[in-house]
């Protein structure tokens, strides 16, 4: 037998191009989070990278998440789901219970369907690898899903726990789950890259030439039109429509981000490999720190 018939079949590369995008979307996370609630939201520049951050990094996070959950929904393999998604999810969430207790800062309400500070995206991740096995079978799944998403807002209050969420984030999980056959190898050309490092920019110096205007609640997704039209003084009409726009430009940040990102193996694409383990620490090392904050007031700008 020969040598070359020895050799097993090669293990397929890593993808470092979306590594690469994972990297840069988790340290997005955290800086967000770091601004979010922890700097002084006086400052008008923290305020605005806040939400300029809002406008792309959760939603290019559920595509690519649901893009490379797409081999596991279509084997239904609900074992791994529970197994690396749903009891780590459990878990965090009772280790954050613990966390908070220690700090003296125990929530009003807890219960495993309201994810404390950030671990809602364990949650959403583990509710559609469980539920898009049985739903794909609709043939108007993705539209269906972003109708419920707009009008869900209509709703006299946010659904029961991190279910309002679920529902507004399921049509990014789902553009990333029928999009997996697609390359999208023209985000790769170097015309295409320049546009995206032009509009990353672009909706950057709007965002903070009109930091007043944006909605903040709108980008997080979880609150009702009824709460963000009597804030902002907006129709409800117009709160829908602010809400299309949030969604047109969810979508389009994706492909923006996909744009810059480099194709190959860089210093930081471990950080993308192991985003999830970024994520989890993260939320406990914020939960501290902002209760630090509050008692030593250290992290003013």
């Amino acid at each position: 037998m020969s040598q070359t018939q020895n050799v097993s079949p090669l293990i397929r590369p890593r993808d470092y191009w979306y590594d690469n995008a994972k990297a840069f979307l988790i340290v997005c996370v955290v800086i967000g989070h770091l601004a979010n609630g922890i700097f002084s939201t006086s400052k008008p520049w923290v305020v605005a990278l806040q939400e300029f951050i809002y406008v792309y990094h959760m939603p290019a996070f559920m595509v690519i998440s649901g893009r490379f959950a797409k081999k596991r929904i279509d084997r239904g393999d609900w074992v791994t789901v529970v197994s690396k998604v749903l009891v780590p999810y459990l878990i965090f969430q009772t280790l954050m219970l613990v966390v908070y207790s220690v700090m003296k800062a125990t929530p009003e309400k807890f219960n495993y369907f309201s994810p404390l500070f950030g671990l809602w995206y364990f949650l959403n991740i583990a509710v559609y690898s469980l539920i898009t096995p049985f739903l794909k079978k609709f043939k108007w799944l993705f539209p269906a899903s972003l109708a419920a998403a707009l009008l869900v807002g209509f709703g006299f209050g946010t659904l029961y726990g991190a279910f309002h969420r679920i529902v507004c984030f399921y049509p990014f999980f789902l553009f990333g789950y029928y999009t997996y056959k697609f390359d999208f190898s023209f985000c790769k050309k170097i015309p295409f890259r320049i546009v995206s490092y032009i509009a990353f920019a672009l909706i950057g110096l709007y965002v903070l030439k009109n930091v007043k205007t944006v909605s903040f609640e709108l980008l997080c997704m979880n609150k009702t039109y009824a709460f963000i039209s009597n804030k902002y003084d907006w129709t409800m009409l117009e709160t829908l429509g602010h809400t299309v726009l949030r969604y047109l430009f969810g979508f389009i940040g994706f492909f923006i981000v996909m744009g810059m990102m480099p194709t190959k193996k860089q210093f930081f694409s471990y950080i993308g490999i192991h985003s999830v383990y970024v994520y989890v620490l993260h939320c406990f090392f914020i939960v501290l720190l902002r209760e630090f904050d509050e008692d030593y007031d250290i992290l003013r700008v």
